[in-house]
């Protein structure tokens, strides 16, 4: 990690309850939080040179490490194993949104008067989404390569798995997704200001998923601005730096966070 230090931050490890996660805190003093979800097969780790650029514009950033997934991997799943996500995806997304209240706690505890965003790439976008849904006093929201529509999210799960295998638990998660879908919710999202970034040639997430979760939404906005949604041309299942560009710039000059 040493070589992912700055001289306009500080990295430091801490618990969350029984979440590992690392904070990076801008050398000038921010009153703007962003908790800043990683994807499938990743760790919070892999997100400090991202989690840096963020930094570098006056955001703290705090980096969580989901369930299954680096230091807390100990049953030591295979994540390139499609069946293997197919079982526990939904299982892990869930798990970052009950363990979220503790992360929220702690930055007002710790930083009080902060203004908190959230974000993330993919698994973790999906996370944010949801996230800002269900906590309205949330300031911002950086959904990358992710999909709002839960509907379509729990139908391409069950697409990796073997139909065979899916027990009462798992059937009992995907009814959660289907219940609490953002998508049927817009009313949550009213005017509020979101970055939905996704690549158009994205063969992980169809796009189209998202697309549909932000015609929807776009419904009851009546600031069309505040609802930033783009599809990034010759781009996969990946954040560029153009995605990171207009993410801040969206952040800064439109949804003042």
């Amino acid at each position: 990690m040493e070589y992912l230090k700055t001289s306009y931050s500080d990295i430091k490890e801490v618990m969350i309850g029984k979440v590992p996660a690392v904070i990076i805190e801008p050398k000038e003093e921010t009153n703007k939080t962003l908790v800043f979800y990683h994807g499938w097969g990743s760790d919070n780790e892999s997100q400090i040179f991202r989690g840096n650029i963020f930094a570098a514009y006056g955001y703290r950033v705090i980096l969580p490490e989901a369930r299954y997934h680096g230091e807390r991997n100990v049953e030591k799943i295979e994540h390139e194993d499609k069946a293997v996500e197919g079982k526990y995806i939904l299982k892990v997304i869930m798990h970052n949104i009950e363990e979220a209240p503790s992360i929220f706690k702690y930055i007002e505890e710790n930083y009080p008067a902060n203004e908190i965003a959230v974000g993330g790439h993919s698994m973790g976008a999906i996370t944010a989404g949801g996230l800002y849904a269900f906590k309205k006093d949330l300031k911002m929201a950086f959904v990358f390569n992710g999909i709002n529509n839960w509907e379509e999210l729990v139908r391409g799960v069950n697409e990796l798995k073997n139909k065979d295998d899916i027990d009462e638990r798992e059937f009992r998660i995907n009814e959660f997704f289907l219940d609490m879908n953002p998508m049927d919710s817009p009313e949550a999202f009213k005017d509020r200001p979101i970055v939905l970034f996704n690549g158009r040639n994205d063969d992980i997430i169809d796009p189209a998923g998202q697309e549909s979760f932000a015609k929807e939404v776009e419904k009851v906005y009546e600031d069309k601005k505040l609802l930033g949604s783009k599809l990034f041309d010759m781009t996969y299942h990946q954040i560029t730096t153009q995605m990171l560009e207009e993410a801040i710039k969206f952040s800064k000059e439109v949804g003042k966070f």
